[in-house]
């Protein structure tokens, strides 16, 4: 056995196991993903990389999931929704709390979170609550009469007001008294992206600006988007909260919250309307398309990008129809397409954003738009066009190659000949001149070189092909495991170590979960776990093999040990050690001898 351990050591921790084990695994992963029932587990396409053959298992046996597939992710329920929704530990543990109707222990340590930071962030998320039912409290007071005006005249009424949770911020000094009676500091404000600090004093960032509240997937008002109603050049028409510690822009989608709400009730997301600016989404709602969200006037993220893929396949991406809108729309595109959406693209008239859209035209004509929607290659052909002048010759030519590069991506044979088709009437070439062009087209930019391994990799691949065998082994209670053995001899390195503790331990008293394993070892760990939990045994996977590999392991142990011995023997200050150290290496060639012999002896 290991020596000098405590077994029970690493028993997990009793709520995390009992919220698991509270948790259906394969009726939460249905929420996201089509199952299928094939034997005694779950199969379907994977969540986290575009496939189309299922290759996504579910076990609700062990409540584990794991991707057989390109991708390989796996791991518990905690791991799925920290995956899935793009969250971390304590709030993938608050999400699942709530489906159980569990109530989480007061200083509840989760896995690798600080347990100060944890509890700073609860604060910060009240401090934000509070703020945001303030604004919206002053949106119904005398002073803020223009505001109700202004949002009249674009048609956002009080029920659109209040389903956003729309504000107002009075002055530089209201919220401030206010935060500090309901007992806040100065500091948590500024930490919250609130306020700042001038030669007056602190004061409110937002004064004298609607406010709109920017809420998360999992409901907390984590920012606030300002804009001023003032025409005046030296006032910033936006002002937006910057990076705080519960507020990360480029993870967060504004308006998701509403979609979520939409999949708590039931309710179908046909597809989801991406625009630029809350603006946008507020004017689409109140016309009454209300899937409407904006990826917080930035440039889209995969992060962003896979909380869409949660509500749905079909994205209408709806940016400006200006030339930076155009840009914007041509960066999203990939991205959501990586991200395993289908991608329609709304063809705004040049100039104008949804808001003016719905305002000056109604909602008949955005919906137009909508059915009008181009796909992915056709929006980037139709923008090259844009880009050359097709009356000239070189024009032509060039818009002609730079349109076969959008083509030769596409996979389907099929697609790649409608599109030559609608190049070919652009510019007259003949099918069988762009067909070559396409054929010699530049590939796709190459990646980046990978860094080359070092000189001892095959040696060190070896071990850990090993140890992974070994480990495999032991978690399936393989009958050649010889489970008295001293495994610590050889499985020196801490995942090694508690993850055989664990097996060990876990072949009589079965109160600990591997479900519980993958979210006490840590989000580093669950690669590791996979490989180990959902190991390929194959034909030759046996006794003899596992024999060879705990004696691979154990020299190479030893000759580590040995290393650092000699290391040690040279050093000036280990002199009154060496002929301890001299005795050790001794030992240790004795060991390795034997291993040798015994090699030899088989």
């Amino acid at each position: 056995m290991f020596h000098n351990e405590v077994i029970l050591q690493n028993k997990g921790n009793d709520f995390i196991e009992k919220l698991l084990d509270a948790t259906d695994l394969v009726k939460l992963v249905s929420e996201y993903v089509p199952l299928e029932k094939k034997g005694a587990d779950y199969w379907g396409c994977c969540p986290f990389h575009h496939e189309k053959t299922p290759s996504f298992l579910v076990s609700g046996f062990k409540q584990l999931y794991y991707c057989h597939g390109a991708c390989h992710e796996g791991g518990n329920a905690i791991t799925f929704i920290k995956k899935i929704e793009s969250v971390e530990s304590a709030d993938a543990v608050k999400i699942l709390a709530k489906r159980a109707g569990m109530e989480i222990p007061q200083n509840e340590r989760f896995e690798r979170d600080d347990a100060e930071i944890i509890k700073k962030k609860e604060r910060l998320y009240r401090l934000m609550r509070e703020a945001a039912r303030r604004y919206h409290e002053n949106l119904s007071k005398p002073a803020a009469a223009h505001v109700r005006e202004y949002l009249k005249n674009r048609g956002v009424g009080e029920k659109m007001a209040t389903k956003f949770g729309l504000g107002y911020a009075t002055n530089g000094t209201e919220m401030v008294a206010h935060l500090s009676e309901m007992g806040y500091t100065l500091q948590e404000m500024k930490d919250a992206g609130i306020t700042a600090t001038s030669e007056k004093g602190t004061y409110d960032v937002f004064y004298e600006r609607l406010i709109v509240p920017i809420v998360n997937q999992l409901g907390e008002v984590v920012a606030f988007g300002g804009r001023t109603l003032q025409k005046n050049p030296d006032f910033a028409k936006y002002r937006n909260s910057a990076q705080t510690l519960v507020f990360d822009k480029g993870k967060t989608v504004f308006a998701v919250n509403l979609l979520q709400k939409r999949k708590q009730k039931k309710l179908a997301v046909d597809y989801v309307i991406l625009c630029e600016g809350y603006m946008d989404v507020i004017a689409l709602h109140a016309a009454g398309f209300d899937t409407a969200v904006a990826s917080m006037g930035t440039s889209l993220t995969f992060s962003q990008a896979k909380q869409l893929k949660n509500f749905g396949g079909r994205v209408f991406v709806s940016f400006d129809g200006d030339a930076a809108g155009q840009k914007a729309t041509l960066r999203s595109l990939d991205i959501l397409e990586e991200a395993g959406l289908s991608v329609r693209v709304v063809q705004l008239p040049e100039g104008l954003d949804p808001d003016d859209v719905v305002r000056k035209m109604g909602a008949p004509a955005y919906q137009s738009l909508l059915d009008a929607a181009v796909t992915l290659p056709a929006f980037k052909i139709e923008t090259l066009k844009k880009q050359f002048d097709l009356g000239e010759p070189e024009g032509k030519a060039r818009f002609a190659v730079e349109a076969a590069k959008v083509v030769k991506s596409l996979k389907n044979p099929v697609e790649q000949e409608e599109y030559l088709k609608t190049i070919q009437a652009a510019t007259g070439y003949s099918m069988d001149a762009l067909r070559r062009q396409t054929e010699i087209a530049e590939p796709a930019p190459m990646r980046p070189a990978e860094p080359q391994p070092p000189e001892n990799a095959p040696s060190l691949k070896k071990e850990e092909a090993a140890k992974k065998f070994v480990l495999a082994s032991i978690a399936a209670e393989k009958a050649y495991v010889d489970f008295s053995a001293a495994f610590d001899e050889f499985l020196s390195d801490t995942f090694s170590r508690e993850a055989a503790l664990f097996f060990i331990a876990n072949r009589k008293d079965k109160t600990d979960s591997i479900a519980g394993l993958y979210y006490r070892m840590g989000e580093g760990a669950v690669k590791e776990l996979n490989e180990i939990i959902h190991y390929p045994f194959i034909e030759g996977d046996n006794a003899e093999k596992y024999k060879n590999c705990v004696r691979s392991l154990r020299e190479a142990a030893l000759k580590k040990e040995k290393e650092g011995l000699a290391r040690a023997y040279l050093s000036p200050g280990e002199a009154q050690n060496k002929k301890s150290i001299l005795y050790k290496l001794s030992e240790i060639d004795e060991k390795l001898k034997q291993l040798k012999n015994s090699e030899g002896a088989e």
